[in-house]
């Protein structure tokens, strides 16, 4: 039985060869946050109109980065993947590492029974939410957050403040998003544009103005100018500095917002 994986190709059910170096995950995180988590997210479980790597089917029949390798090296145009040739053999091996343990990670969640990830310090949880972390400047424990621990699983919980556009496509394909990044291009000559942000690319940058119309914009270098705002910039901000003890307080702290 075949399927087809988030690259485009076919890729048999069965070859899920998915062996890596537990030592090469945190560097290949490293690499894999800057250049794919635009549309994979930093923990690869799906992001701004990219799929979940961890269910995914090519990832799952690679062998040891030899067919991830081809496919970062020379991208997929044609499904809005771009090439990054840039990236070193010993690169692609740490990215297939981390990716191989997202779908391990990701098997072992569904087979087994929720743990119990409440184990932090919910008085240090909302410290970290009112201090270093941040939080308290765009959330309200008595505002948009009020009553999220009734609607939300503490998994799912989690899953939101470390993954934010995992559960959704954040504004692919137009319609009002807050959460949508906007992207506003201004060209050589006449006046600016703005909209939500499609895709982007070093070649051209596409977006949906205020109008609902699709447009997109050749690039050449630095021109025209674009500017890209995104409104989860923090979140992914946060999982930078972010360490296990303040997730786990975090986590602590937000299923008490009943």
């Amino acid at each position: 039985m075949a399927a087809a994986c988030l690259f485009g190709a076919v890729v048999p059910a069965s070859a899920q060869k998915g062996t890596y170096d537990p030592a090469a995950v945190p560097r290949g995180k490293e690499v894999f946050g800057p250049a794919c988590g635009f549309c994979h997210g930093l923990t690869a479980r799906g992001g701004d109109g990219g799929p979940d790597l961890a269910r995914s089917l090519f990832v799952m029949g690679d062998d040891h980065g030899k067919q991830l390798g081809e496919i970062i090296k020379n991208g997929r145009p044609n499904n809005g993947m771009p090439a990054f040739p840039d990236i070193t053999p010993a690169q692609v091996s740490d990215m297939a590492s981390f990716l191989h343990e997202r779908v391990e990670a990701a098997r072992n969640r569904e087979s087994a029974t929720p743990p119990n990830i409440i184990v932090g310090d919910a008085k240090a949880g909302l410290a970290y939410f009112n201090g270093a972390g941040k939080c308290s400047a765009c959330h309200s424990a008595t505002g948009d957050l009020q009553g999220i621990a009734a609607k939300y699983e503490p998994v799912a919980l989690q899953d939101r403040f470390l993954s934010p556009r995992a559960g959704g496509r954040g504004g692919r394909g137009g319609g009002q998003n807050r959460t949508a990044k906007t992207v506003k291009v201004t060209p050589a000559t006449g006046p600016a544009v703005t909209g939500t942000l499609m895709s982007v690319s070093d070649f051209a940058v596409t977006m949906r103005d205020s109008e609902g119309n699709r447009r997109t914009f050749t690039r050449d270098g630095d021109v025209p100018k674009v500017e890209i705002t995104d409104p989860l910039q923090a979140h992914y901000d946060l999982l930078r500095r972010i360490t296990d003890a303040d997730i786990h307080n975090l986590t602590a702290y937000l299923v008490t917002l009943k």
